[in-house]
């Protein structure tokens, strides 16, 4: 469109000399690169802005993308959790049936059992302690027995206090 070669430019310099003088030519000439500088810093300043806001607008869509990727993310996490409190509960109320189940069942079972034995006969301490005897007794003459029965029973009662005994090799006072 608009070329400018060496050869151009010698001549533009040359009118630019005869018309302006050699007195003006260098301040006209410091102006003028002076404007230009101007012109190529608001061009680059202009070129940065729309650098700026393009990037801008491409992070502006790599924000939406990422808040949809999280609203997505979120979305899913609350129907999975969602999805397990179901699953819990029903768990729950499965639980739940089969313990009423049990314990109706073994209600049922304990009126049975009320139903048909007798309530079974409270032992004393006393009738414990003879069973316990007894017991003690009857392994006793089942193996080869090292102290017989009576004299068991006798260790099982309490001594009798044992008299002091008396030294008589001692005097009296």
């Amino acid at each position: 469109m608009f070329e400018l070669s060496f050869g151009k430019m010698m001549i533009i310099a040359v009118v630019a000399l005869i018309v302006l003088g050699p007195e003006k030519l260098p301040k006209v000439a410091r102006t003028l690169g002076h404007l230009l500088g101007r012109a190529r810093s608001y061009a680059n300043q202009v070129k940065q802005d729309i650098d700026r806001e393009m990037q801008m607008d491409e992070l502006r869509k790599l924000q939406e993308q990422a808040k949809d990727a999280a609203r997505s993310f979120e979305t899913a996490v609350n129907d999975a959790g969602r999805s397990v409190e179901q699953e819990a509960a029903s768990v729950q109320n499965s639980v739940n049936a089969s313990l009423a189940q049990a314990e109706a069942d073994a209600a049922a079972t304990h009126a049975v059992e009320n139903s048909i034995a007798p309530p079974a006969p409270a032992f004393t301490a006393q009738d414990e302690v003879q069973a316990l005897e007894k017991s003690i007794a009857e392994q006793a003459l089942e193996t080869n027995p090292v102290i017989s029965v009576d004299q068991m029973a006798a260790t099982l009662q309490p001594a009798a206090p044992v008299p002091p005994v008396v030294d008589a090799t001692k005097k009296v006072a």
